[in-house]
């Protein structure tokens, strides 16, 4: 399913620009899912700063720091050898404050592909079947690293609800990631329903279409991870591409 999204044809609105001003940002990303910074001629220092105003810097252990900004992370194809993979995720959910924003500068772009796309969770459980809705309601399922090297005493699993409120707009939404990190989903009544995830993750990609951003130097992306999906886009990835993340630590979920 998510590999068949990642090609699928789109008439989703465009993501929306939006003057690099914190509240503006803060607001549109919220209800919105996703919004791209209008006008900016950023250095990646800039950035970093942006992303601080939004809230507490976040990084995730494990991943590689930018040097000389260490709140950020590089994301990127040069050296590799084998093309990477990407599916349709929320970051770092394994903690128990996942990242509320995350965002992305673009410091290297290919020649072709390597899009970034976004997946309403809003829409995903707006369009739940009502008896499903009311099944998950109180339900939780477990969350667990995978991919990156730990500690021992650093985080590796939370249990968060299936179905989140928006602290922001009080709205509900689908709050899952990769099915690969996601484990004994629990009902309210205790009873496990682990069979559900894979059809929730499904439905949370099929059930609208997604947003796209194609990549321009400088550009900057941010998104919310309280009810967004995203994925990057490498099947016809030509030259490099060089991303730097930065994310904002979020409050413990809540139904």
């Amino acid at each position: 399913m998510a590999d068949r999204a990642m090609h699928q044809e789109t008439d989703a609105p465009a993501i929306a620009a939006v003057p690099a001003e914190t509240e503006a940002v803060r607001r549109t990303v919220e209800a919105d899912g996703v919004a791209r910074l209008d006008g900016v001629t950023w250095l990646p220092a800039d950035f970093a700063a942006f992303m601080e105003s939004l809230g507490e810097p976040m990084f995730t252990k494990g991943e590689t720091p930018l040097d000389g900004l260490p709140d950020l992370n590089v994301v990127t194809n040069v050296g590799r050898t084998t093309k990477p993979k990407s599916v349709f995720h929320s970051d770092t959910t394994y903690v128990a404050r996942p990242p509320s924003f995350s965002g992305l500068y673009a410091a290297e772009v290919p020649e072709q592909g390597g899009a970034t796309l976004f997946a309403d969770q809003y829409r995903a459980y707006e369009t739940l079947d009502p008896d499903m809705r009311d099944l998950l309601d109180g339900a939780t399922v477990l969350h667990s690293v995978t991919g990156v090297e730990l500690d021992p005493g650093d985080e590796r699993e939370a249990r968060h609800p299936v179905v989140r409120r928006h602290p922001g707009t009080g709205r509900r939404a689908l709050y899952l990631t990769t099915p690969a990190r996601l484990s004994a989903l629990q009902l309210a009544n205790g009873e496990d329903r682990s069979d559900l995830i894979q059809a929730l993750y499904d439905h949370s990609l099929a059930c609208g279409p997604y947003r796209r951003h194609r990549w321009g130097l400088g550009d900057v992306v941010i998104w919310d991870n309280r009810c967004t999906l995203h994925a990057a886009d490498h099947s016809d990835v030509v030259g490099n591409r060089t991303l730097y993340r930065g994310m904002v630590r979020g409050e413990v979920p809540a139904s």
